[in-house]
């Protein structure tokens, strides 16, 4: 029972029933009360989760994007725990690996990560793996580097990356099919070998770092003869180790960036009851529910011709001034699409 529920509760008591014009009174206080009252007893199933803002920066450039799958969504496989049954010595080999995969036997099939699609200029055949750039969500280390084989041509090989955060190693992010950069171990603290499932590789020496600051270049999403590119979060939590949505660890002022691409924060996950009353029966096909679509970014030269209609309009509604070349700004430093002054203060010259 969550907190809607006792409210919506309250709300049934106390209107009067149709035809009756009878209500019962029960005072607000006495419901609310009952509800704290039964969460501290354990009645309830409120999730008590708080997960700190750790994500720093986004993972690639927002205005290549042009869909998101949910977490808990049906696009792609099943990624909740490993439900497959192995040979016994398989089994024994992944339970010495820490943080192979969620413990959390509780969830119903889903999806819990998130895809991120590019444009169609940047994606299947017409896909590269040098365009979408990939960043360090936050601070941390490479704790994991393994290869990855694209099924649909096993000549695209790349890399699954995994950080863990250097704020609190209770989190990990994990990014998959990425071109990782060659300042960046190519394999590291590989699985052991598992017969007929997966052969063990040493871990590259020859590298630069593992430790990575928020907004770090990693390389690049592969995205030949691919949709999509993803990331995942793993969370050890007391009991299990499981997935959680990056969203949760999203402060408000990155996010921001998503919500001037039209996406709600409440739609990017759906609840766990949500999937365990609708579970997914449509693994390998396109669900348009599953995706959150961002809004249009304007290509680079039609953004620049609204900059100079709106540059136009704003001199015709003011009197000519020969001085106006000549009123800009001392002391700017020009930074991309925007001037940042000396003094702190932002400038919308271009």
């Amino acid at each position: 029972m969550e907190g809607d529920d006792v409210m919506a509760i309250y709300h049934k008591l106390t209107t009067k029933h149709q035809g009756t014009g009878l209500a019962i009174n029960i005072p607000r206080w006495l419901i609310i009360c009952f509800f704290y009252c039964s969460l501290f007893q354990g009645i309830t199933t409120v999730s008590a989760d708080v997960h700190p803002d750790l994500v720093e920066s986004h993972i690639t450039n927002l205005d290549l994007v042009h869909e998101i799958s949910k977490f808990r969504s049906g696009a792609g496989h099943d990624f909740t725990y490993f439900r497959e049954e192995l040979p016994e010595e398989a089994v024994e080999a992944i339970g010495d690996i820490d943080n192979f995969f969620a413990t959390d036997q509780s969830e119903p099939p889903s999806s819990m990560k998130h895809y991120y699609s590019p444009y169609a200029l940047h994606k299947q055949e017409h896909g590269d793996n040098t365009t979408i750039p990939i960043y360090a969500p936050f601070n941390g280390t490479i704790t994991r580097v393994t290869e990855e084989v694209r099924e649909a041509d096993p000549a695209i090989v790349n890399k699954r990356v995994e950080i863990t955060s250097s704020s609190n190693a209770n989190y990990i992010a994990v990014l998959f099919h990425i071109n990782l950069d060659n300042a960046f171990p190519q394999i590291f603290n590989d699985y052991p070998s598992i017969p007929g499932i997966w052969t063990h590789q040493n871990d590259d020496e020859a590298y630069s770092t593992r430790t990575v600051q928020a907004g770090d270049f990693l390389g690049y999403a592969d995205m030949r003869l691919s949709n999509d590119f993803d990331v995942a979060v793993l969370f050890n939590d007391t009991d299990d180790d499981r997935w959680i949505s990056p969203f949760d660890l999203m402060p408000d002022s990155l996010f921001s960036a998503y919500e001037a691409r039209g996406v709600d924060r409440a739609d990017t996950s759906l609840s766990k009851t949500y999937r365990q009353s609708y579970p997914v029966t449509w693994w390998g096909m396109r669900n348009d529910d599953d995706w959150l679509t961002l809004n249009v970014v304007p290509e680079p030269a039609t953004l620049w011709a609204y900059t100079i209609i709106a540059i136009m309009v704003g001199r015709r509604r003011q009197p000519f001034n020969n001085s106006w070349s000549g009123n800009r700004s001392k002391g700017t430093l020009v930074r991309g699409p925007a001037a940042i002054d000396k003094k702190g203060g932002t400038s919308n010259i271009t």
